[in-house]
């Protein structure tokens, strides 16, 4: 038998705050992922999940939800942040996301410089870490924008920072190759190289699905 409600779809009662459904959220994110689960999935559940957290995890949507779907239930209503407020929450979020984007692409990149010295020993280490700083510093550039794309692609809200990280990095492999227009540097073969394997080391986070709908890996390396 199919859940019921948004709350059933869970596994929370109507009364769990923001922090229960949350945890809950992530534990059934976590059962139906199809490196984990041996539940074969088409895809409906997670869609549901999904739904029934963007739902409950907005508290204007939650109470229209209850009083649609939950006429018995009487909920004490919930401020009303002050305008400023709800701005300093998204601000916060933002920022919250380019450092997880930051952590991921340097971390990345430190394995993708450590195979590629092991490889070809193209420069030096300190060379290649330079490199890898510009490019977190490019796919930084609009982190909202990156989020966006991610979430119209199909990442689910756990998955968003690696997602969002991948598509800069395919914004960056874009600029590269525009760049070799104007000749091929070994700084730009470098970055190429690097930008190809930190995509996949990130990729690997994610399903096939997903990394398909982002686009895979830009190849700028064999491109060049």
């Amino acid at each position: 038998m199919s859940p019921s409600t948004h709350y059933d779809v869970l596994g929370v009662v109507p009364g769990s705050t923001t922090d229960q459904i949350r945890s809950a959220y992530r534990q059934r994110a976590r059962e139906l992922h199809p490196d984990v689960s041996r539940v074969v999935d088409d895809g409906r559940s997670m869609a549901r999940v999904n739904e029934a957290w963007r739902v409950l995890s907005d508290p204007d949507a939650r109470r229209e939800y209850d009083r649609r779907s939950l006429p018995g239930l009487v909920l004490a209503p919930s401020p009303q942040p002050p305008p400023q407020a709800s701005t300093s929450r998204r601000n916060a979020w933002a920022a919250g996301v380019q450092a997880q984007m930051a952590r991921l692409s340097r971390l990345a990149g430190r394995s993708a410089t450590q195979a590629l010295l092991v490889r070809s020993n193209r420069s030096p280490r300190d060379v290649y870490e330079q490199a890898v700083e510009q490019i977190v510093r490019a796919l930084l550039a609009d982190t909202e924008a990156r989020v966006r794309a991610a979430r119209a692609a199909g990442a689910a809200p756990l998955d968003l920072g690696v997602a969002a990280t991948l598509i800069g990095l395919r914004t960056v492999g874009d600029a590269l190759r525009r760049e070799s227009s104007l000749g091929i540097t070994t700084e730009l073969e470098m970055k190429a190289e690097l930008v190809d394997r930190m995509w996949d080391i990130l990729a690997h986070e994610l399903t096939k699905q997903l990394t398909v709908a982002l686009g895979g890996n830009p190849h700028v390396a064999l491109a060049l």
